[in-house]
């Protein structure tokens, strides 16, 4: 009876972040119209800012929570880690993969996405460049080293932002908005207070529900006897990416295919730079071999996307689709070896 309860409340919450995100997705539109940026800086800065919050704590309270008890430091260095690492490859793969089943059951004429390339392409470059950095640092011994390893990311993220801010007031086009609903349900005037307001309130409310649902994931976990390496690895992203990739669907559907895009690139390249600088400086950075293969996976994907994309000048449905091979693959081979 116990666990039909957490199963029901795991449903609860996960339904509670899909209203939450609805709430998100309508303010974080607005707010890029007031401050007229484009969609590609609006999906890939603010809503990954809103959204990050999830997969950012999880790996500094498993570091810093274990070091404040002295209690269990190496697993949770190892949950940290596979927090970390296991992000990137859920928004890399499954979130793709996701925006791929949306166009299957959309009822557009062509089963591709329409936005500029160019942008998908450009922050993949940045990933990759990234990300590849981060990994080779689990391969440094000399601390100083990983710390400047650490200011680098930083520092590239600080001007990826800059860029993308820069490239989208130049390229900032006013698109037709939903009502804001807080303003619709609360009869207020829509404004930049309100829109704020908003904003905040769907990222709280998006925190305290991811934090239930973690909950709930953890406990189902314990009850089925699920190692802490399939729970770093894969259970913990998936319910800390959730938000990212409901957004992406919502925005799928109502057609605005460079929002959805941007907040997913947006993420990995966030996840790229700021989470992994945090393992690099706490934690001593040295991967598993499933830790490792994880991110192999990651980067050997993003290449394939990447190649296809600039080949096609487009982002096709099979390319999206493809993800979903990794995701699983890695999926089995996780639950098989452990």
């Amino acid at each position: 009876m116990l666990f039909l309860i957490h199963i029901f409340l795991l449903i609860l919450w996960l339904l509670a972040i899909i209203y939450s995100c609805s709430f998100f997705t309508n303010a974080t539109e607005h707010l890029g119209c007031k401050l007229k940026l484009g969609n590609n800086a609006t999906g890939s800065i603010f809503a990954v800012f809103g959204t990050s919050f999830p997969e950012t704590i999880v790996p500094i309270i498993a570091i810093f929570g274990s070091l404040l008890t002295k209690k269990d430091i190496i697993l949770g260095q190892d949950i940290a880690l596979g927090a970390i690492i296991g992000s990137p490859f859920m928004l890399s793969t499954f979130a793709l993969f996701l925006i791929g089943l949306t166009l299957v059951i959309s009822k557009r004429p062509k089963k591709e996405l329409n936005l500029n390339y160019k942008n998908t392409t450009r922050q993949y470059k940045y990933f990759l460049f990234a990300y590849t950095i981060a990994i080779l640092a689990s391969f440094v011994s000399y601390k100083s080293i990983k710390i400047a390893i650490v200011i680098f990311l930083i520092t590239l993220y600080s001007f990826f932002v800059y860029r993308t801010l820069i490239k989208s007031k130049q390229n900032f086009c006013e698109n037709a908005l939903d009502d804001l609903l807080f303003s619709k349900i609360f009869k207020i005037k829509k404004d930049l207070s309100c829109i704020l307001i908003q904003f905040f309130a769907s990222i709280i409310a998006l925190g305290i529900f991811s934090h239930f649902f973690v909950k709930e994931i953890g406990y189902l976990s314990t009850a089925l006897n699920i190692s802490p390496v399939i729970l770093s690895l894969i259970v913990t992203p998936f319910a800390t990416e959730l938000p990212e990739c409901i957004n992406s669907i919502i925005w799928i559907k109502n057609n605005k295919d460079d929002l959805a895009m941007a907040n997913v690139l947006g993420g990995i390249v966030f996840q790229s730079m700021i989470p992994t600088s945090i393992g690099i400086t706490f934690t001593p950075w040295v991967l598993n071999s499933d830790i490792l293969l994880n991110a192999i996976i990651v980067i050997a994907f993003s290449v394939i996307f990447t190649l296809t994309t600039l080949s096609l000048n487009k982002i096709k449905l099979i390319p999206l689709l493809f993800g979903g091979i990794f995701y699983f693959g890695y999926l089995t081979y996780i639950i098989l070896n452990n």
